[in-house]
């Protein structure tokens, strides 16, 4: 299993307990004995990518899986080194870019709830200069009134406005360390950095990510050459790692297009999809034809969204909205898509508990499903069933 991870500053290791404690349930509600290896990181490409393994003892066979996390923590860190100056530059750049693209609208007509955490950055922004500005300038005439007329000496214009400045600039700073101690709960500047990626891969304007492209498609086809005929190799990705996964296997196509094909399986699933995110700053530059190389291929594809994850914007049909067929009425198919059923999944107090904490809602598509016939990562990576079959059967209600 390749795991394409979404913008994330966190290491593996960081997310690595989750799986281990999300496994454990497994094996708990499956009543069934198996075991995850330590992790090892600092993998090639960029020194970020890690891997770790497990098996299962089913009652009919054991399952063994090698899982692969491509890296690219270090590709993401240059958009958090910025000068404050030189981010808000860079996000009005691109949320202008993706208004003017008509990004926006269409995700507000296609899922108003992702539409609206779309809108979260641009409107976060204005807010912080709101709170930022505001005040020095509604205090402005009272702060120059009342200083000068306290000072009543020859300097008393120049006092005044060091008073404003001054009390401005402590202000300022006091509303930007606030922002900065409510980022581990708002995560307004990573949103505001991950448009900037986003604005940058859109256009094909990111280098750095394009090579990183590259590598990993090379890394997914050394794996498919080194692994067995009879094992299943099943790409996996999650939020804004659906849509570089998109390029990623476009890239790998361009390698090998019968990989799809290949005897042992090969599978492409999309967990918690955020293509209306990049595709909103427009299809024209590449991402187009990434989707429709992806398309064509025949790849067998499952796209799960969940309709009370507003980070997710799973309603969008991603093929009929950015792929390019040619002009002689070529048909698309459309990846397989269906919900996780969320408040399904979960026990009902864990769901009350993250119903209205969005980010950490986000990342449910890695629990153990308590219910059977529902979406469960480890039964998919780690079940009796090829992924081909287990994602057939949920789509269908099916265990």
């Amino acid at each position: 299993m390749i795991y394409f991870p979404g913008y994330d500053l966190r290491p593996a290791r960081y997310c690595f307990p989750l799986l281990r404690k999300e496994f454990d349930t497994l094996l708990k509600i499956r009543k069934v004995n198996g075991a995850l290896s330590q992790l090892t990181e600092g993998l090639d490409p960029g020194g970020t990518t890690a891997s770790w393994s497990g098996h299962v003892d089913w009652p009919d066979s054991r399952v063994e899986t090698t899982f692969v996390q491509l890296g690219w923590r270090d590709v993401i860190k240059a958009d958090f080194r910025r000068s404050w100056p030189r981010t808000i530059a860079d996000a009005i750049r691109s949320f202008m870019m993706i208004a003017q693209a008509g990004g926006y609208r269409a995700a507000l007509k296609s899922n108003w709830a992702h539409g609206v955490f779309c809108l979260y950055p641009p409107v976060g922004l204005l807010l912080y200069f709101l709170a930022s500005l505001l005040p020095p300038i509604l205090l402005a005439p009272v702060i120059l009134r009342n200083v000068g007329a306290a000072v009543r000496q020859g300097h008393a214009e120049e006092i005044a406005w060091s008073v404003l400045l001054g009390g401005s600039a402590a202000w300022m700073l006091a509303v930007y360390l606030l922002m900065t101690w409510l980022e581990p709960r708002s995560y307004f500047r990573y949103l505001v950095n991950s448009w900037h990626f986003m604005a940058r891969l859109a256009r094909n304007d990111h280098p750095e990510m394009l090579a990183r492209i590259e590598e990993s498609a090379d890394l997914i086809v050394a794996a498919a050459a080194e692994a067995d005929e009879d094992t299943d190799l099943v790409f996996v990705s999650h939020s804004c790692g659906t849509f570089v996964a998109i390029y990623i296997l476009a890239a790998v196509l361009r390698r090998q297009p019968d990989i799809v094909r290949r005897p042992g399986g090969f599978s492409f699933v999309t967990m918690g999809p955020a293509f209306d995110c990049l595709g909103g700053f427009g299809a024209q530059d590449g991402f187009g034809d990434a989707m429709t190389a992806v398309a064509r291929s025949g790849v067998d594809w499952t796209d799960l969204y969940g309709p009370h994850d507003p980070l997710c914007g799973g309603r969008t049909t991603p093929v009929a909205r950015y792929a390019q067929p040619n002009k002689s009425g070529e048909t698309l198919p459309e990846p397989r898509r269906y919900s996780v059923c969320i408040p399904d999944r979960m026990t009902a107090k864990r769901f009350r508990y993250l119903r209205f904490r969005f980010f950490a809602l986000h990342f449910n598509y890695f629990f153990a499903s308590v219910r059977p016939g529902l979406f469960d990562f480890y039964r998919l990576t780690l079940g009796p069933k090829r992924a081909v079959d287990q994602l057939k059967a949920w789509d269908n209600g099916r265990d």
